[in-house]
């Protein structure tokens, strides 16, 4: 298979499935190496085609309007924080700090329910992991996207109730 025709290929098994596609899938059913495949999607996003890694493999993403929130609390409201976004319709998309020294330290997530959410807080649990927010004491931001901008009012809104949004 030649490779423009690979990529439609790969474009539209991903587009077409009902949940992530893994890069060993991909290989396995175009028969080229896994770093083959990592180079198509990045061919494939540098063309502006919507394909985003998550932990479980690659997703397709319709369009969706995002907004930053920059957010305060301390770990045990975590998980409060991340449902809050979830519930009103939110896909959190990452986490990030504005360190001192190192400045921008990003980590992607791609949580959109509460059993992701609760998949990430617990795997932060049993790994003994500590959060990117304690760099910052709690301060931190993240990209949220949702299907329209009344969900991301809807996000900000039930942030400012819980006292987690930090506003300007």
């Amino acid at each position: 298979m030649e490779k423009e025709a690979r990529l439609q290929a790969i474009y539209d098994t991903i587009s077409k499935s009902e949940g992530p596609v893994s890069g060993t899938a991909l290989s396995k059913k175009f028969n080229v190496s896994r770093q083959v495949i990592v180079q198509d999607i990045a061919l494939l996003k540098a063309r502006n085609v919507r394909i985003y890694a998550t932990h479980k493999g690659y997703v397709c993403s319709p369009e969706r309007v995002r907004r930053v929130f920059s957010c305060y609390h301390l770990n045990d409201r975590m998980e409060e924080e991340m449902n809050a976004i979830v519930d009103c319709g939110g896909c959190i998309e990452d986490v990030f700090v504005k360190h001192n020294v190192y400045g921008k330290l990003e980590a992607k997530m791609n949580i959109s329910s509460r059993k992701q959410v609760k998949e990430f807080i617990d795997s932060i649990s049993q790994n003994q992991a500590k959060p990117l927010t304690d760099l910052t004491s709690g301060y931190h931001c993240h990209t949220v996207s949702a299907q329209s901008k009344e969900d991301l009012d809807s996000i900000e809104e039930s942030l400012r109730k819980l006292h987690i949004l930090q506003e300007a």
